[in-house]
């Protein structure tokens, strides 16, 4: 938890607390600066910006915890296509060896069964990858 001090302005800025709530924080000290009759013109332009490269920096970190937790929008959509596609994998896997392991089917038709079990995962992986290409 940082804690910012100025002018007996006193504001106390948290990695917790969301980037609105991290500049209204902020807004305010800028309010106070300039509502100050005691500062004169470069010392408010000094102090805010030093509560500018201040702000910058806690939203940053803001950032930085929110794309470690949540990742960007674009890893996130790619994630779930190759979530998709490993479980396309697992089915098509699953699928391959129930016709293998079923025995009323001779090995021609398990081998026809299995072909065309190949061209539709294989048709249906390529969707998923131009659709993650796309991303």
């Amino acid at each position: 938890m940082a804690s910012l001090f100025c002018l007996g302005l006193f504001a106390t800025v948290s990695a917790q607390k969301t980037q609105d709530q991290i500049n209204k924080v902020y807004a305010e000290q800028y309010r106070k600066i300039n509502e100050d009759p005691k500062l004169s013109g470069p010392e408010k332009a000094r102090l805010k910006k030093q509560f500018a490269l201040k702000q910058d920096h806690e939203n940053k970190a803001y950032d930085a915890a929110y794309k470690n937790k949540y990742g960007n929008s674009k890893e996130g959509r790619k994630r779930l296509v190759d979530n998709k596609i490993d479980e396309l994998d697992k089915r098509y896997e699953k699928e391959k060896k129930l016709i293998e392991n079923d025995k009323v089917l001779g090995k021609n038709q398990k081998k026809a069964n299995k072909e065309a079990l190949k061209k539709k995962y294989e048709s249906q992986k390529q969707l998923l990858k131009r659709e993650k290409d796309k991303i």
